[in-house]
Parts: C-alpha cells; sequence; structure tokens
C-alpha cells in the first residue's frame, strides 16, 4: 500500500491544461475514482498557486494498439503497448487567487485534511451541518447560512421515485437539523405525508438497521455525521384526518396510538377565509368563479359572528358586523339571519339556498354577494361547493381541533407529520395549502425564531408550472420571502421541470438522485455539468448529487442507511406490540 503522501499522478501535457480544468496521468500504483478531490501546487515566477480539483470522470487506454484486435494480442504478450490510466479534473478553487493552468508534470496529490476543507470551501463556512458523505467515507457539510435562511434558504430534491432519494434525504436533513448543537433549538418541522403510511413510524428504530451484519460500521457513519445515538426521531408528533365514520378516530391503518385528529372549525374556516382553498383547479382561475368566491368569502367573513353557547359554530347576521371578527361578541341563535353552523354541510347548504333565492337576485341585494357574475356562473359556483363539502366531510365541524401552528405550537413536539394519504386529492390540496397559509401567516406576525421547515413530496401537484391557484401563489411567496421570515419550503418532486420556476430558482440547496434521461437535459439541471448529468443518470440507492452556492460544482454524497423506521415492516418488535395493545386492547 502506498503512503498517503505519495503522488497520485502528474499533470499531463499532451494537451493544454488550463485554470478550469486539467488530465491527471495516474501512477501504476494508485487508484483515482470519480469525486476524489485532488490538489496540485503550482511553482510559478508569480508565486506558487495551489490548485484543487474534483476527479469528474476517468479513463483507461492501451497505447500502443491502434486496431480493436490489437487490445487482444497486448493481453496474450504478443504485442507491445502500455496501460495508460488518466483522468479528468474540474477546477473548484484556487489558492491564493491567482487564476493560472497548472503545469505538466506537477505533482497531483489527493485533498485530506485542511487542503479537503479548503477543496469543499468549508474554511468559508462559519456554521455547516454535514449532510451525508463523501467518496473518502468523510463528511460532505451544507453551509447553515444557505439552508436557515441567512444568506438563503429552501431545498429542492429531485429524482426517479423509488430510489431512496426525496423522502429519505429530506428526512435525513430533518434529523440532522434537529441534532445539530445550535440549530436543534431553532427548528420546528411541518411534514406532509401524502404516499402510504410510512412516516407514520419515523419515530421508532429500524429493525432492519439493527440486524444488519455492518451495523457498527454504519453507528460510525451516522456519528460522524452528528447523529451520535442512531434511531428513530425523537419528539414527533402525528396528525391525521378523522374516519369518515367515526370523526373521532384517525383514518390510517398501521398506527393509531399517538396519532392526533386534525380539523377545523367553521368559526375559523370563515374568519381565516379558507373557502378559496376549495378552489384550487387552474380552471377555477380563469372562470369567473374565483371572483364569486371571493366576494362571497368576502360576505361571509363580513357577517360572520360567533355563537353563544355553540364553540366552534359560526353565525351570519342579516348586515355586515363592524370590527375585527375576532373581537366580534357571541350572538344569540334567534338573533342570526342563519342558523348556527356546525360543519361544512350545513355552511354549503345555507349558503346554495341563499344564493338560489329568486327574490334576492331580484331585489339586488345578490350583488353583494356575486357582484355581476353571469348567470351560469352562479349555479356552477354551487355545484362546486356542493363537491366540496363531500370531499372535506369531517373536516371542518364544530368539536375539531386544528394542528398547531405558530406561537401556538411553542408546546408541541419540534417534528409535525400530517398524514393525508387516504384524503381525495381534492382534500390534500385543502389541507395543503391551509396549512402553509397558516404558518406563513403566523410568521408574517410574529417572530423569525423558531424557523419554520415544511417537508412537501409531490410539489409539482401543488405549484404546478403552468396554471394559477391559491396554493401555487402561497408557494411561491415562501419561494420569494419565506427565508426572512423563517418558513423554509423543503420541496421534493420527480421532474423539477413541471414545478413553477418562481419555486425552484428560489431554492439555494439543490439535491438530485437518479434522473431520467430525458429529464436531466433539462434547463432546470444547469447546476449540473455535462459530466454531472451523466453521472445523475447512474446513480445508485442512497447516494445523491448536492449543490449550494458556497461550492462552484455539484458534490455526490452518500445517506447512510437509516436507523428510524421508513416502512410499517421495518418497526421493531417492541414498538409493534405496544400498537397492537393500542388497537385491540
Amino acid at each position: 500500500m502506498s503512503a498517503p503522501d505519495t503522488p497520485l499522478g502528474v499533470v499531463l501535457g499532451h494537451q493544454a491544461a488550463s485554470s478550469q480544468s486539467f488530465q491527471v496521468g495516474i501512477a501504476d500504483d494508485r487508484s483515482v475514482q470519480v469525486d476524489d478531490l485532488v490538489a496540485v501546487t503550482i511553482r510559478d515566477p508569480g508565486g506558487d498557486v495551489t490548485t484543487f480539483g474534483i476527479v469528474t470522470e476517468t479513463y483507461a487506454q492501451i497505447e500502443g494498439t491502434s486496431l480493436p484486435s490489437d487490445t487482444v494480442h497486448f493481453s496474450q504478450g504478443t504485442l507491445p503497448g502500455e496501460l495508460v490510466r488518466t483522468a479528468d479534473v474540474q477546477v473548484v478553487r484556487v489558492d491564493p487567487e491567482r487564476w493560472i493552468a497548472p503545469h505538466p508534470g506537477s505533482d497531483v496529490r489527493a485533498a485530506r485534511g485542511a487542503e479537503r476543507a479548503k477543496a469543499l470551501y468549508e474554511d468559508t463556512m462559519r456554521r455547516t451541518l454535514a449532510l451525508g458523505l463523501g467518496r473518502d467515507g468523510q463528511p460532505i457539510r451544507l453551509d447553515l447560512d444557505f439552508l436557515d435562511g441567512t444568506k438563503g434558504g429552501h431545498v429542492s430534491i429531485s429524482g426517479i421515485s423509488g430510489v431512496a432519494t426525496k423522502t429519505s434525504t429530506a428526512l435525513a436533513l430533518v434529523r440532522l437539523l434537529l441534532e445539530h448543537p445550535e440549530m436543534r433549538r431553532r427548528v420546528r418541522v411541518l411534514i406532509f405525508n401524502v404516499k402510504g403510511e410510512d412516516l407514520l413510524h419515523i419515530d421508532r428504530d429500524n429493525a432492519t438497521y439493527a440486524a444488519r451484519d455492518d451495523r457498527g460500521a454504519l453507528d460510525d457513519r451516522w456519528g460522524a455525521l452528528g447523529l451520535a445515538d442512531p434511531g428513530g426521531f425523537p419528539h414527533v408528533g402525528f396528525w391525521a384526518p378523522p374516519r369518515k365514520d367515526a370523526t373521532s378516530l384517525p383514518d390510517c391503518e398501521s398506527r393509531l396510538e399517538d396519532v392526533r385528529v386534525f380539523g377545523w372549525t367553521p368559526w375559523r374556516f370563515v374568519v381565516e377565509g379558507l373557502l378559496r382553498f376549495c378552489f384550487t383547479d387552474a380552471a377555477d382561475m380563469r372562470s369567473q368563479l374565483s371572483f364569486v368566491e371571493e366576494r362571497v368569502r368576502g360576505e361571509l367573513l363580513r357577517r360572520a359572528v360567533p355563537v353563544q353557547g355553540r364553540p366552534g359554530a359560526v353565525g351570519f347576521m342579516p348586515a355586515a358586523v363592524p370590527g375585527h371578527p375576532d373581537s366580534r361578541e357571541a350572538r344569540m341563535p334567534s338573533e342570526l339571519a342563519s342558523p348556527p353552523i356546525e360543519d361544512l354541510d350545513g355552511l354549503v347548504d345555507w349558503l346554495v339556498e341563499l344564493l338560489s333565492d329568486d327574490e334576492l337576485v331580484r331585489s339586488g341585494a345578490a350583488r353583494a354577494w356575486i357582484g355581476n357574475a353571469a348567470a351560469g356562473t352562479l349555479p356552477a359556483f354551487t355545484r362546486r361547493l356542493e363537491s366540496a363539502a363531500a370531499r372535506l366531510r369531517g373536516l371542518v365541524r364544530a368539536d375539531a381541533v386544528a394542528i398547531p401552528r405558530g406561537d401556538a405550537a411553542q408546546n408541541e413536539p419540534p417534528v409535525a407529520v400530517v398524514h393525508l394519504t387516504r384524503l381525495h386529492e381534492f382534500a390534500q390540496r385543502f389541507v395543503v395549502g391551509t396549512l402553509l397559509a397558516q404558518t406563513f401567516a403566523a410568521k408574517e406576525s410574529g417572530t423569525r425564531d423558531p424557523i419554520e421547515f415544511v417537508v412537501l413530496d409531490e410539489l409539482n401537484k401543488y405549484a404546478p408550472r403552468e396554471g394559477h391557484s391559491p396554493i401555487k401563489e402561497t408557494l411561491i411567496d415562501i419561494a420569494q420571502r419565506g427565508r426572512s421570515l423563517g418558513v423554509i419550503l423543503v420541496g421534493a418532486q420527480q421532474q423539477a421541470s413541471l414545478v413553477a420556476p418562481e419555486v425552484t430558482q428560489n431554492a439555494a440547496i439543490r439535491i438530485s438522485g437518479r434522473l431520467d434521461p430525458a429529464e436531466a437535459e433539462r434547463s432546470e439541471y444547469g447546476w449540473l455539468s455535462p459530466a454531472a448529468r451523466a453521472r445523475a443518470r447512474l446513480l445508485m440507492q442512497g447516494r445523491v448529487m448536492v449543490s449550494q452556492p458556497s461550492v462552484p460544482a455539484p458534490l455526490t454524497v452518500e445517506i447512510p442507511f437509516p436507523p428510524w423506521a421508513t416502512t410499517a415492516g421495518e418497526v421493531a418488535d417492541d414498538a409493534k406490540a405496544a400498537e397492537a395493545f393500542a388497537k385491540f386492547g
């Protein structure tokens, strides 16, 4: 085995080296692979310069052969030749900053220790977070200033589904943030679970992890990343929508223990203007439906009052009531122009009856509710309301408990997992839009700390490239202004090209797992060099490419096998027993 300080090879001169890239001739007794970090010191008349680079490709050829059959003869020893191994190197930094080409013949060495830190610009980072491991088994660190909103914010994760990229990387990022000495007290996380029930078990140890033959090595890897005691997430709150047949029970199968049922009261539905999230289709925004929705939403807010003896219910007065809704006095049911509204069905029934009143239309009083909307728009609006009531049934009711946001979440676990899988896609959009709006509004009226990290998969469904919707506008607002307020979006999608560019372009940290070949050629992946794009098509499970503003080249990072349960089948037996006891007694 060669000594650590033995050169890897020399700078080649058969082609001109440049200040941006050069080739290395690899020594016979040394091994060089893609993603290795190297350094070369240039003896220049103007002063010595050290160039740092990353290996982007390696080659092997037999010099002295010209025909395909020559290789066979060389391998049999009947034809002279020489095996030559070379590597392409992309320059990432020079120290001092004098951009000159490495001199051919100069020794190239592996960048280790302080030189590795310089190659990765870690000496310029005030605060760091280890995300994963490099090819050398050492941590690759993110600049926290570009993650927590100090200089930049937001994370965009792309990759083919099913190869442990998007969700695994997002969860690893969150888990390591919660373990970071500085950030653990500054972080609050909202995770939307939109596929399966896997995220309902992240607080439990992974039985597969514990049984692996390389358990000790895995512990060491997570220890190097700052996770001293690998295991499930500590302090997680789980929320699920109610079952349609029993609103007090969560709508999930693999876990009932410690899962709380969420919803919104009719009073909060009206006061917070949540009606807008019942009209989230692009078609709604192109038609007059959005205009009518805005008029109705405003009129409901102006007339809304609490109802005496009916907590969570809302009533509507015959005319507008002055003052902020939260300061209005509760009224007796006999004073109302509506019955006490205790669920969304009741609100929709009352609205449909009101807006279908011919006398209201003839008298002109309907103008306050629908303006000058076309005659055919009102029936379309009421049909949409009735459809929304059916799909959101159980989510809006007088006894509902909302997921705490802002100051109300001070005594909550730092991580909240919101289970949406069993909801209709329409209801999923309603919940996501509502919680995003509530989170953003709480930050606008509160303080920047604790920083809210929002983890949302299938981002293209909520912020598509084409069309408009209230959810998309909220996500764009978060992407553009969220970091200054303390809201950081960790968005994941299979194809970044299908997401609104206003969202992805504002992400300071960009991560890619394995990409579809056609997707890899899209302009959204301009941060990947041609060689990196080719690599992205071949990435193995658990490996991702990471780009951050502090480092001018994407880096390949390995995320170790997770110590928290990633599926119900990975939950340790003792946790399964506790769940069975909670379910069956």
